[in-house]
């Protein structure tokens, strides 16, 4: 969620120059939800936004100015157990697919391979497109979760 729409123009070009598709700003996000080719949403919103990016989906959704198949909130859903309850409440409302996904871009494991294939395999093979991994751990490291 950009501040200005100059500044989600800014980050749509980026996205284009580096080639990760084509990308669009929206003024706000009820228009991005009123976009038909717009089927689901990955919210990387700021924490203390996220009730808000949620409640504007979901009102957007009710008034019938476009919908969607499902959502997804980036780690974490919220800043303390009431938040997260509140966006899945409001997915629920509208009956949305709902995910929680972690983004670990930079997580040293994930920097320090993108290191090894930018250095090693890129001389050879070009551009890499895609990379998948895997990461476990023995769960959440906070209490709250479990409750």
């Amino acid at each position: 969620m950009s501040r200005t729409k100059a500044s989600a123009e800014e980050s749509a070009a980026l996205a284009r120059a580096v080639g990760v598709g084509e990308a669009k700003a929206f003024e706000t996000i009820t228009d991005m939800v009123a976009d038909p080719n717009i089927n689901a949403i990955w919210i990387c919103a700021p924490n203390f936004t996220r009730i808000e990016v949620m409640e504007e989906i979901v009102a957007a959704i009710k008034s019938g100015k476009g919908e969607l198949i499902g959502i997804t909130c980036e780690k974490p859903l919220g800043r303390n157990v009431k938040e997260a309850k509140r966006v899945l409440e409001l997915t629920q409302q509208v009956g949305l697919l709902d995910g929680y996904l972690e983004n670990q871009v930079f997580a040293p494991s994930v920097t320090r391979g993108k290191e090894i294939i930018w250095a090693r395999g890129a001389k050879t093979t070009g551009r890499p497109y895609l990379a998948r991994a895997a990461e476990e751990h023995s769960g959440p490291h906070m209490p709250w979760f479990w409750e």
